[in-house]
């Protein structure tokens, strides 16, 4: 019999994995054999990771309240479910064939060897998985076997809106080549494990370890019972594997569907802060826009051909004597000089004030016109997603994807139902066939 490899999610306590507490499996005089390959602070691992993505993502946003200011709060708290960190423990052997200490109390021939290839397993994980990145990572030699607890943050990269740079398991994986998920067991995480288990596999073959593969535990079934209990779980799980897929869809379409929604209702409101700025900008226009008009009044009034004014000017010239033959020359006032020369100059100005006059008018009805398409073309597309939810029927499922608890609660309530019913045909297909041998 070989050995069992446990490849499994840790609970990801790193305050423990790093000794800062000792639990009662511990063997405190063991603790100085462990190995601690990266002991580096989830803060500081985002700051690494996410710091250039958030600084551009800010530097985009007009708005402070849309800026990224805590990411690694953010994914806490997000309802995505997505984690902050993830863990994986990894383990060969059982306590009972690989127990670190021997018979004498030293370091057992079988630990030794597991503690080598999980050594080798552990330093060439992050060259294999780039985009897992090990912010923390130890082997244990001071519990009962050895096995590593290995604590990475997702990283995806390429999308084309908010940050480029993101946590994300599942894009994470198959940036690195995993093949998408076929079902909800059957999924990116479930084909890396597999992956990750075949690798490990290989490096115990390399050493003379054959790995165990474990068969189907029949329990105290008899051949007929295992049978009625094994088609009952594979049609219980086939039918959880729909419900799980339709689900899955469901979600998919009410995220998908609602993250444009509110992209459209933000841009929806964005582009009413800009009318509103517009408008003041309007405003002010318009106040400039009175002074050309007063200034528009004045020159026409300087400009008006008034009969009278101009005899008066005419009557007010005295006629100087020609000297040499030359033009004949008339001497008026300083007032009627001025006076003059406005009425000259009238026609020029009124028509420059009103080229400006028009052409500020003309570029702003331009700037409202196109603002009002934007806000029309956003607030059609928002009606079309309402009805699009009406016309689906996924209003409810929208309210309880808001509320993830509500859809785990409905599933889990459908999901103990059919595994009743189940139940039940075991039961009556088992007592129908005691009656047969009875009789």
């Amino acid at each position: 019999m070989g050995k069992t490899i446990s490849f499994v999610k840790g609970k990801g306590s790193i305050s423990h994995n790093n000794r800062d507490f000792i639990a009662e499996n511990v063997d405190r005089n063991r603790t100085a054999w462990n190995v601690e390959y990266i002991k580096q602070p989830i803060r500081e691992a985002y700051n690494q990771l996410f710091g250039e993505a958030i600084a551009e993502y800010n530097a985009k946003q007009k708005r402070k309240d849309r800026q990224v200011t805590d990411y690694l709060k953010d994914i806490k708290n997000s309802g995505n479910g997505e984690k902050q960190f993830y863990e994986i423990v990894v383990q060969i052997g059982k306590k009972d064939d690989t127990g670190v200490l021997d018979s004498e109390g030293n370091l057992s021939v079988d630990a030794k060897a597991a503690s080598e290839i999980l050594d080798e397993y552990a330093r060439s994980f992050q060259e294999r998985n780039p985009n897992l990145y090990l912010f923390n990572a130890v082997l244990h030699m001071d519990e009962a076997t050895p096995h590593l607890h290995l604590d990475y943050i997702p990283v995806a990269h390429g999308y084309k809106t908010k940050m480029h740079t993101r946590n994300s398991l599942t894009k994470a994986l198959q940036e690195m080549g995993i093949a998408p998920a076929v079902s909800k067991t059957d999924n990116e995480t479930t084909h890396w494990q597999e992956r990750e288990r075949e690798y490990l596999k290989g490096l115990c073959l390399e050493r003379g370890i054959e790995v165990e593969i474990l068969g189907v535990k029949r329990d105290n079934y008899t051949i007929p019972e295992y049978k009625v209990a094994m088609r009952a779980t594979e049609e219980l799980t086939a039918e959880l594997e729909i419900l799980n897929a339709e689900k899955q869809e469901a979600e998919s379409v009410i995220a998908s569907v609602g993250a444009e929604i509110a992209d459209a209702r933000e841009e929806v409101e964005e582009s009413k802060k800009h009318l509103d700025e517009i408008n003041e900008q309007i405003e002010d226009r318009e106040k400039r826009y009175a002074v050309y008009e007063k200034k528009i009044d004045k020159v026409l009034a300087a400009g008006k051909p008034v009969a009278k004014e101009l005899a008066v000017i005419r009557k007010n010239a005295k006629q100087l004597p020609s000297i040499l033959g030359s033009e004949p020359s008339v001497k008026i006032s300083e007032k009627d000089f001025n006076r003059l020369i406005d009425m000259a100059q009238a026609p020029g100005t009124l028509e420059k004030l009103n080229e400006i006059y028009d052409r500020e008018l003309e570029h702003m009805q331009g700037i409202i016109d196109d603002l009002m398409v934007q806000v029309k073309t956003w607030k059609d597309k928002v009606l079309q997603y309402d009805k699009f939810f009406n016309v689906k029927g996924l209003v409810e499922e929208f309210k309880e994807f808001v509320r993830p608890k509500s859809i785990k609660e409905r599933m889990e309530a459908k999901q103990k139902v059919v595994e009743k019913q189940k139940c039940e045909q075991v039961v009556n297909s088992t007592a129908r066939r005691e009656k047969d041998i009875a009789i």
